[in-house]
C-alpha cells in the first residue's frame, strides 16, 4: 500500500539525526573494510601516499612518481606492465574527470545548460563508438534510477522511485530527464553526511601520523583551481593509496571475483574498469571536501551545493563512459553498446557514496589535523547543514510522488544487512 505521508515525514526527520547517520556510516565502514586493522592500514597507506606526493611527487612527472610508489609493493603486480598500466589508468581517469569539470564550467559560462552539455557528449561518444545515442541515454537513465532507488532503500528501508516517467525521451529532452535525475542523485549523495565521519575515525585510529608542517600546503591545494597540477596530483596520490589497499585486501569488494573471470580479455577489461570506478569515487570525496570548504568560507551558498554536485556527477558519468569506451577498444576491440548498463550501474549507488564519503572524510580530517581546527570542525557542521537541505528536498519529492498514489512496498528487511550486499557488489 501507499506509504502514509506522516510516516515519510518521520523517516526523513530521523535521517537527519546523528545516531541514524552514524549507524549508516558504521555499517558501511564494517562492510568496506575487512576489519579494524585493515582500516588502520588503509588510513596509514593513504597518509603515506599523500605525504610522499607533497614531498617528492610535485617535483617529478606524476607517472614516474606513482610508478615509483607502486614499486614499493612488488608483490601486488603480476608484472611490470600491470604496474605501469595501473598508474596510467589512474592518471588518465583523473585527467578525464577534471577535463569534463572544466568543460562543463566553460559551457555554462557561455550561457548554455547542463542538459545541452550532456546531450552533446552523448552524441559524441555514440558517434565515436558506433553506438546508438538512444542506447547510451537509456543506460545512463537506468543507472541513475537504480542508484536513486538504492539510496532510498538504504536510507528509508524501502525503495521509492522519486522521478517516475511514462517513457524515456530522446535527444535534448532525454538529456533534461537525465539532468533531473542527476540533481536528485546529488541530493541523495549529500544527504549522507554521516559518511564523512568514517574518515575521522580512520584518522583517529592512527597514532603519531600528524604532519602539521604540510598543513598550509594541503590547504592551498584544496583551494586551488580544479585543473591545477597539484589538485590532480593529490587525487592521484589518494587513488594510488586506495588501489594498494584494495589489492592488499584491506578494502573489500574492489577486486573480488576478478580472478574468477576465465576469459583473459574480459578479465583485463574488468580490472581496468574497477580501478576507474575507485578513482572516480576518490574524486567524488575530494570534490565534496572542496565544496564544503567553499561553503564554509562563504564562496558558495549552501543552497547551491546540489547544483555543483550535479555538475560533478555529470562529469563523473561522462568520464566513465569515455574512458570505458577507450578501455573496450584498446583491449582487443569489442562492442561497448551491450555493456553500457553494466558500466554505469554500480557507479551511482550508495556504495559508491560510502567509499567517496570515506575518502573525503579522511582527507578532511587529515587536513584538519595538519592545520588545527580551521578545517575539520567547521566542515563537519557545514556537511550537516548541507545535508539537512538535501534531505528536505528529497522529502518534498518523495511526498509528491506518494501523494500521487505511487505504490511503495515496505520490504521489511534490516538495512544493516542489506547494505552489505550492495557494498560488496559495488564493482
Amino acid at each position: 500500500m501507499t506509504q502514509p505521508l506522516s510516516t515519510l515525514d518521520t523517516q526523513f526527520e530521523e535521517l537527519k539525526s546523528e545516531n541514524y547517520q552514524l549507524e549508516l556510516a558504521e555499517q558501511a565502514q564494517e562492510v568496506i573494510f575487512a576489519n579494524q586493522e585493515a582500516q588502520q592500514k588503509t588510513a596509514q597507506t593513504i597518509n603515506e601516499f599523500i605525504d610522499d606526493y607533497l614531498v617528492n611527487g610535485r617535483n617529478q612527472p606524476i607517472k614516474q612518481w606513482l610508478v615509483g610508489r607502486f614499486s614499493l609493493y612488488p608483490e601486488l603486480w603480476e608484472n611490470e606492465q600491470e604496474k605501469i598500466e595501473t598508474a596510467q589508468t589512474i592518471i588518465e581517469m583523473i585527467d578525464c574527470v577534471v577535463s569534463n569539470q572544466v568543460e562543463i564550467e566553460q559551457h555554462i559560462q557561455k550561457g548554455k545548460s547542463l542538459p545541452n552539455f550532456i546531450h552533446k557528449k552523448i552524441e559524441k561518444i555514440a558517434q565515436e563508438n558506433d553506438v546508438p545515442s538512444e542506447l547510451i541515454q537509456q543506460g545512463i537513465d537506468i543507472a541513475l534510477n537504480q542508484g536513486n532507488l538504492a539510496h532510498t532503500e538504504l536510507y528509508l528501508q524501502q525503495p521509492i522511485d522519486l522521478l517516475p516517467v511514462a517513457e524515456q525521451s530522446q535527444g535534448l529532452d532525454g538529456a533534461r530527464q537525465i539532468t533531473e535525475k542527476l540533481k536528485l542523485n546529488a541530493n541523495l549523495n549529500l544527504a549522507w553526511y554521516g559518511a564523512k565521519a568514517i574518515g575521522s575515525r580512520l584518522f583517529n585510529s592512527l597514532t603519531g601520523q600528524e604532519n602539521r608542517s604540510r598543513g598550509e600546503e594541503l590547504l592551498h591545494i584544496i583551494r586551488s583551481a580544479v585543473d591545477s597540477a597539484e589538485n590532480k596530483g593529490v587525487q592521484v596520490a589518494v587513488s594510488g593509496g586506495m588501489v594498494v589497499s584494495a589489492k592488499k585486501g584491506w578494502v573489500r569488494g574492489v577486486f573480488d571475483t576478478v580472478e574468477k573471470i576465465e576469459n583473459t580479455i574480459e578479465r583485463a577489461r574488468e580490472k581496468v574498469s574497477r580501478i576507474q570506478n575507485l578513482v572516480l569515487n576518490v574524486a567524488d570525496g575530494w570534490n565534496d571536501l572542496r565544496l564544503l570548504d567553499q561553503v564554509e568560507r562563504g564562496v558558495l551558498q549552501e543552497v547551491d551545493v546540489t547544483a555543483e554536485k550535479a555538475k560533478f556527477t555529470a562529469a563523473k558519468v561522462i568520464s566513465k563512459l569515455e574512458k570505458q569506451a577507450t578501455n573496450w577498444l584498446k583491449i582487443k576491440g569489442g562492442a561497448l553498446g551491450t555493456k553500457i548498463g553494466a558500466v554505469l550501474g554500480s557507479l551511482l549507488g550508495p556504495a559508491g557514496t560510502a567509499i567517496g564519503g570515506a575518502i573525503g572524510g579522511f582527507l578532511g580530517e587529515q587536513a584538519g589535523e595538519w592545520v588545527g581546527d580551521k578545517v575539520v570542525k567547521p566542515l563537519a557542521n557545514t556537511a550537516r547543514k548541507v545535508a539537512e537541505k538535501a534531505i528536505d528536498t528529497v522529502k518534498t519529492v518523495a511526498k509528491t510522488v506518494v501523494s500521487m498514489g505511487k505504490q511503495v512496498v515496505k520490504k521489511g528487511i534490516e538495512f544493516v544487512g542489506d547494505i552489505a550486499s550492495k557494498v560488496l557488489n559495488l564493482f
